[in-house]
């Protein structure tokens, strides 16, 4: 039972886990040996970190994930950032005491100092500048210190577009680009889940980080990849092969989203008998119940009229929301579809797809709004 909780893991998915992204994966590990930052951007779930983790598996590069979800300030900028410069200091310090005396050369601006440990000799830095000087002079001193130690070092700033929404968004964005720019070891990876503000940060000319970044975006990952994995593991849990309608299954109802195809395969892969489509589809749906209350709160965080056309898209994708047939069908004026439908796709409730649909990004949502919305019912602005 361990080893199936390990294949589809309701974290980060890396090692037996990780499925696929070949190509993202071999990309990816080209910048990091070449000193090449990166902007990636997917929605929420998509395998951004999982992707990440396993290259620096790969690699086996000394880094570092700074998660700035929680990000309020500057301050809390500048601490997270020199709390993961310290501790790639102290990974990167050679263990001889004469040695270590000598990385010390390459920080004086910060009075460092070892102190004794548990663990043994511990490096502690201080700074008393602003937080946007005193986040230049720390990522250009771990890179000075990378530089002659013959290290090559990776920071992935994780969720990076809520520096964006910070106060003085500007001065840490100009800050953390002087030291990018001037790297030479240390390579930068600015992963998120807001494509909307990520695309403002990286491709805005008025906006520091213009073009600092090649882009990597990341799309699901296709069904025929997917499904052959899928077969495969079926093998290995029951001995035995599985109608290929119960794959299809799997991957129709989670619509081949990463984070879904887990959760499912999760709760599949505990039962003793094989999977089958009823069992599926059960299964996917008592998994909707208990995301409700969840799902619920989300939707009650949107207006009425997007509610009703996030509603429409699930239950049936759309091509043409301003026509005149879907207009009627939602009783929403054009104009003010044009308004509501801009923040779903900013917000990442619905994509458009290559062929121009519009559809439902999350499938436990798509699912829940197909099972309950009539739409002589919808409430309307």
């Amino acid at each position: 039972m361990r080893v199936d909780a390990q294949l589809f893991p309701q974290g980060h998915a890396v090692g037996i886990a990780f499925c696929d992204r070949v190509i993202e994966r071999k990309k990816l590990k080209v910048r990091f040996l070449n000193n090449e930052h990166t902007v990636l951007v997917a929605p929420r779930r998509y395998g951004k970190s999982s992707l990440i983790k396993q290259v620096l598996l790969d690699t086996k590069i000394p880094n570092t994930v700074i998660d700035l979800l929680p990000a309020t300030n500057a301050f809390f900028v500048y601490r997270a950032i020199k709390t993961s410069v310290v501790s790639l200091l102290n990974e990167l310090a050679p263990k001889t005491k004469p040695l270590r005396q000598k990385l010390l050369q390459f920080i004086q601006r910060f009075h460092p100092k070892l102190t004794l440990h548990l663990l043994g000799q511990q490096l502690e830095i201080a700074t008393n500048q602003m937080p946007e000087s005193s986040i230049i002079e720390l990522l250009i001193s771990l890179d000075t210190a990378a530089n002659n130690l013959g290290k090559k070092v990776v920071i992935c700033l994780d969720e990076f577009q809520q520096v964006g929404l910070l106060k003085n968004y500007h001065s840490i964005e100009a800050a953390i680009r002087h030291a990018a720019e001037r790297s030479t070891r240390v390579t930068y990876v600015f992963s998120g889940s807001n494509r909307h503000l990520l695309s403002q940060m990286f491709h805005s000319k008025s906006r520091p980080l213009y073009h600092l970044c090649d882009l990597l975006r990341l799309d699901r990952i296709e069904s025929t990849i997917y499904a052959d994995i899928l077969v495969s593991r079926v093998k290995k849990r029951w001995k035995s092969a599985v109608d290929k309608q119960v794959i299809s299954e799997i991957l129709s109802l989670t619509k081949c989203h990463a984070y879904y195809v887990n959760a499912l395969c999760r709760s599949l892969w505990k039962e003793t008998k094989k999977p089958t489509r009823l069992s599926v589809q059960k299964t996917w749906l008592d998994y909707i119940e208990m995301q409700k209350p969840w799902i619920t709160d989300d939707l009650s965080r949107l207006s009425a009229n997007q509610r009703n056309i996030l509603a429409a898209i699930a239950y049936s994708e759309v091509s043409e929301p301003y026509s005149q047939e879907f207009t009627e069908k939602v009783k929403i004026s054009a104009s003010s579809i044009k308004k509501s439908l801009g923040v779903l796709l900013r917000d990442d409730h619905v994509y458009q797809d290559q062929t121009g649909f519009y559809r439902v990004l999350d499938p436990a949502l798509e699912t829940y709004l197909h099972a309950i919305c009539h739409f002589d019912f919808l409430e309307y602005d």
